[in-house]
């Protein structure tokens, strides 16, 4: 008798709350079947959205398919409301896949169409090495040396007209008539000559004495000083090496678009350079370039993938990190550089240092938990069918990833959307927020989209619970739709600090107020980094579980 009760209490509230939804105009996810105490008494009528209550009166979260239970509302056909039960395949170890190239190169410093963050000048400083190695990278990526120098720091400028810690480095020389075959030669003939240097333009060897700030002025001291040489001034993409901090000129390179200036320490162990510009320290080497003639520097640091790696786990994750979900991260961060080979080719690099690609710091916070699991995984890849994943990855879902089609443009069959309940166990900064506008309000903050006064603003859902299309429109009846990614535009127009593709857009006619709550940050594609945490933390998950929850039919391949 007390389970019939039971029954025919939530029924009744059930379908009264779902009417009293319906009546306020509150928006919220279809459901596709409502079931009261179990999978037996389905909730009938035309019901285009509802919540499910259970007997303890939980009320389930928007979307999906759930039944009421004596211990509340779980998902049918779905993940249980926690991770304690839920099941996590380990991505099993098979196979080889090809990775495109073992040495990657990050932009630092760099001008595009649209972004210009180049430097005027930057140091070097071996924290470990005894001096440096100058050349450029062929195209296999092999650095190839043209000169050396034992100073242990070096300043790279453009050659122009550039102030270096308040000393003028100029642009023009006297060029001796003389080319020589070797930087030995030449670096020999330079000592002869005060204010001497040698210089590499496209394969020859070169001196040049002297700086001035123009072609007159060189051309003046050619005849006052007596040295068999013309007035001379380098190419646009001529790059130029001084001595530590002062404008004392050890070095110019100049071979036109062919190669860029590349800078390597030189040193017996591991090397590390301090780069001035940001303060971080770096493995590897480095390139220097004037993209397009440009009279600014692009700085590109290029290293190992594996190195790489141990400058981005620190902080797309966190060095204090469960290291199984380091792990994870790891091999993400890996898929992630090689899929996106060369995707800055006109500019000379293969992605960015920033969390438009992958946030790169160097050694800057890295430490040896953060080492350890970028080296338990070394030369580990997702493949899915064979194939190199593009491991995508985020913050954190607020409840549920994404099918890929579903926020980008093309389906993906190993990033497909489910609810995670992972997140729920522990605390974050992105975990969840809420904003309340009045109409107002909004309608000003929405004003990029032509929209006069809000009048409606509804939300049409996936199957997984996340926003797939956000529809505004004003009192004149007119509609501004967005669909996938750009529905996080509408929470940036709001100004909400953390945007993902979980939340709910209500109304509430007595105070005119439309309130907006979610949680997450990111596009909810992939893995999400904070339940990766909880899955190590909480739920004492290992590398391979977390991968093989957040990516679908995926297979943990060597490189070859």
């Amino acid at each position: 008798m007390k389970r019939k009760l039971n029954t025919f209490l939530s029924f009744m509230l059930a379908t009264a709350l779902a009417f009293l939804l319906l009546c306020s105009g509150e928006t919220a996810s279809a459901a596709s079947s409502i079931y009261v105490n179990d999978s037996q008494n389905v909730l009938s009528g035309d019901i285009s959205s509802a919540y499910a209550v259970g007997d303890t009166g939980t009320v389930s979260v928007t979307g999906g398919t759930y039944a009421i239970t004596g211990d509340g509302v779980v998902q049918i056909g779905g993940e249980a409301s926690t991770g304690d039960n839920v099941e996590t395949p380990e991505a099993p170890l098979s196979g080889t896949v090809t990775i495109k190239n073992s040495t990657v190169k990050i932009g630092l410093y760099y001008k595009t169409s649209s972004f210009d963050t180049a430097v005027s000048s930057s140091t070097l400083t071996n924290t470990n090495g005894s001096g440096f190695g100058l050349g450029y990278f062929d195209s296999s990526r092999a650095f190839v040396e043209v000169a050396n120098v034992t100073d242990k720091q070096i300043t790279i400028v453009p050659d122009t007209n550039t102030s270096v810690s308040g000393s003028n480095v100029y642009c023009y020389h006297i060029k001796l008539s003389q080319s020589y075959s070797s930087f030995t030669e030449a670096q020999n003939a330079a000592l002869q000559y005060t204010g001497g240097f040698p210089a590499y333009y496209s394969g020859t060897y070169y001196v040049l004495v002297g700086q001035y700030a123009s072609a007159a002025d060189a051309q003046a001291a050619v005849a006052t000083s007596g040295i068999q040489g013309t007035a001379f001034s380098a190419s646009s993409e001529c790059t130029v090496v001084t001595s530590g901090t002062t404008n004392k000129i050890i070095f110019e390179y100049d071979c036109g678009t062919s190669s860029s200036l590349a800078v390597t320490p030189r040193t017996t162990s591991k090397a590390i350079t301090k780069l001035s510009n940001n303060g971080y320290t770096y493995y590897g080497s480095f390139i220097f370039d004037r993209y397009n003639g440009n009279s600014k520097l692009t700085v590109i640091s290029v290293l190992n993938v594996e190195d790489y790696v141990k400058g981005v786990i620190p902080y797309e994750m966190g060095a204090s990190w469960p290291i199984e979900a380091l792990k994870a991260g790891a091999i993400a961060a890996r898929n992630y550089v090689q899929a996106n080979y060369d995707k800055y080719s006109p500019y000379g690099f293969d992605i960015v240092n920033t969390a438009s690609d992958q946030v790169y710091q160097g050694t800057r916070y890295a430490n040896s938990t953060t080492d350890s699991a970028c080296d338990a995984t070394a030369n580990m890849y997702l493949t899915y069918k064979g194939q190199l994943c593009s491991a995508f990855y985020y913050a954190a879902n607020g409840g549920a990833s994404e099918n890929s089609e579903n926020v980008f443009l093309n389906p993906l069959g190993y990033c497909k959307g489910k609810a995670d309940p992972f997140e729920a166990a522990i605390d974050f900064y992105c975990k969840s927020w809420c904003k309340s506008f009045t109409t107002a309000d909004i309608s000003s903050k929405l004003s990029a989209y032509n929209l006069s006064t809000i009048a409606s603003i509804t939300a049409t859902y996936t199957e997984s619970g996340n926003v797939f299309s956000v529809t505004m429109t004003d009192i004149n009846g007119k509609n501004a739709t967005l669909t996938r990614s750009s529905c996080m535009s509408f929470l940036s127009k709001l100004g909400f600090s953390y945007t993902s593709m979980h939340f709910t857009v209500t109304y509430d006619s007595t105070t005119d107020t439309y309130t907006i709550s979610g949680g997450g940050s990111g596009h909810n594609i992939g893995m999400s980094q904070w339940g990766a945490n909880s899955m190590a933390k909480v739920y004492n998950k290992n590398y391979r579980q977390i991968l093989g929850f957040y990516y679908t039919d995926v297979v943990i391949s060597q490189g070859a």
